[in-house]
C-alpha cells in the first residue's frame, strides 16, 4: 500500500496548479510545506528502517526549506520515493514482521509504540500519506483543478 500511496502522492503533488505550490490558501498549508512534511518523513522511515542515515544532501536541502523552489523539492521526493519503494520492494513478508520498532521512530512518537512493528509503521506512513494527498486535492481544488481521483489506481496493492 506504501508504493501506491508514493506513486499516488506524486501524481497530486504533479497535478497540484501552481497558486497552491507556494502560498498559504486559508488555512491549508502551502503545497511546498506538504510536500516537504511527507518527504521527510518517508526519508526518516527508509533511514530508520534500513539503519541508515539519512543522507547529508536531504539534511541540507530541508534546511533550506524556505528558498526551495517547488520542482526542486518534487525532485527530493522522487529520489526519496524511488529508495523507499526499492526497499519496500526487497522487504519479504518476515522482514516486515520485525517486531523490534527502531529506536528513532521511537523516540519521535508522541504514542507507546513498543509492541509495533516494520509493518505496522509502513502502513502508518501510507495513510498518513493519503491524509495529505485529500488536503492537497482540496487545495487544487481551490485553485480550479478537476478532482484528482483519489486514492487512484492502487495497482501495487491490488496485484495488477
Amino acid at each position: 500500500m506504501l508504493i501506491d500511496a508514493l506513486t499516488e502522492f506524486s501524481r497530486v503533488i504533479d497535478a497540484l496548479p501552481a497558486p497552491g505550490r507556494g502560498g498559504a490558501i486559508g488555512r491549508l498549508n502551502p503545497g511546498i510545506v506538504t510536500l516537504l512534511h511527507i518527504t521527510r518523513d518517508v526519508e526518516t522511515l527508509r533511514s530508520t528502517v534500513t539503519d541508515e542515515e539519512i543522507h547529508p544532501w536531504f539534511k541540507e536541502q530541508l534546511a533550506k526549506d524556505k528558498t526551495l523552489s517547488f520542482e526542486d523539492a518534487i525532485k527530493i521526493f522522487e529520489g526519496v520515493s524511488n529508495r523507499m519503494i526499492a526497499y519496500l520492494e526487497m522487504m519479504t513478508p518476515a522482514d516486515m514482521e520485525h517486531d523490534s520498532v527502531p529506536l528513532g521512530i521511537q523516540e519521535n512518537a508522541k504514542l507507546d509504540l513498543a509492541d509495533t512493528n516494520i509493518e505496522y509503521h509502513v502502513a502508518q506512513t501510507a495513510a498518513h500519506l493519503f491524509v495529505h494527498m485529500g488536503e492537497l486535492s482540496a487545495l487544487a481544488s481551490l485553485v480550479g483543478a478537476p478532482d484528482l481521483g483519489l486514492p487512484g489506481a492502487m495497482i501495487a496493492t491490488s496485484g495488477d
